[in-house]
């Protein structure tokens, strides 16, 4: 049973999934329409390619959250068969799928955009300004996007169904080499959600651009924080969300092969 805040969720859905009524309903009738196999159960890929441009505009960011290159499970997301209309119900954005926290900003809009050789789905999320009413300390977009600017929150994660699936043509791969390997074509899908991740896995996706509503003294004194608060605030994150262990462990494998003691 998936842990949830009931202010942003009414039930838990199909694949585990907090969401509205409304969203379960019709997302359990879509999918009943769907054959039982594997290769259309709910998955999560998380994208990343680091900090571009900033632009003194709103508090916002622009984010690849996917692209059409092979990812982990050796699948390809085809940009043009988005279905959004789920996510759109609902259009939140948690901080690594954590929901059993407040969101941490809302999805203005998600499109598919091809930028030379890469195509793939840009979104734009707003991190509302904290309102005089909220009295629980941190305000977790003010945490976030924080975060984004001193570069520490650079990913972005997706979820969504398969809707058909199938595997790569001899002329696709004739033309793209690196597809060779990859299982499905992923023609059409259904966004369930995404969320600002600090571990991303995929290369071709960004926070391309940052908006700002701040002055430039402000501005400035958040992107240079220095390298002992930025890593005292990931720490504090990560801990909220059951990583810290796991990055320490690798922390201290990088380290030992360094100083020669593997």
């Amino acid at each position: 049973m998936t842990t949830f805040l009931k202010p942003y969720f009414d039930t838990e859905g199909p694949g585990g999934l907090p969401m509205k009524d409304r969203q379960a309903k019709a997302l359990e009738a879509r999918l009943r329409q769907l054959p039982k196999d594997e290769a259309f159960a709910y998955r999560r890929c998380s994208f990343a390619r680091g900090l571009t441009e900033i632009s003194p505009t709103g508090r916002c960011d622009v984010s690849w959250i996917t692209a059409e290159t092979p990812d982990r499970a050796g699948d390809v997301v085809l940009a043009a068969g988005m279905d959004d209309s789920h996510f759109a119900l609902n259009p939140i954005v948690t901080l690594n799928h954590a929901y059993d926290r407040p969101p941490v900003g809302r999805s203005m809009w998600r499109k598919r955009v091809k930028e030379g050789a890469l195509v793939g789905v840009k979104a734009k999320t707003h991190y509302p300004p904290r309102p005089a009413r909220w009295a629980e300390g941190v305000w977790p977009p003010d945490y976030a996007f924080e975060l984004i600017q001193a570069g520490l929150l650079r990913g972005k994660s997706i979820g969504f169904f398969p809707l058909h699936v199938r595997p790569p043509s001899e002329q696709e791969i004739a033309a793209t080499p690196a597809w060779q390997k990859v299982r499905y074509v992923i023609e059409r899908w259904l966004l369930a959600e995404y969320a600002c991740c600090f571990l991303p896995i995929q290369p071709n996706a960004v926070v391309e651009e940052v908006c700002k509503s701040r002055g430039r003294a402000e501005e400035s004194a958040a992107v240079e924080l220095s390298q002992a608060a930025a890593a005292a605030t990931l720490a504090a994150q990560l801990r909220s969300v059951g990583l810290e262990q796991a990055i320490e462990q690798a922390v201290l494998r990088s380290w030992s092969r360094i100083s020669g003691r593997v």
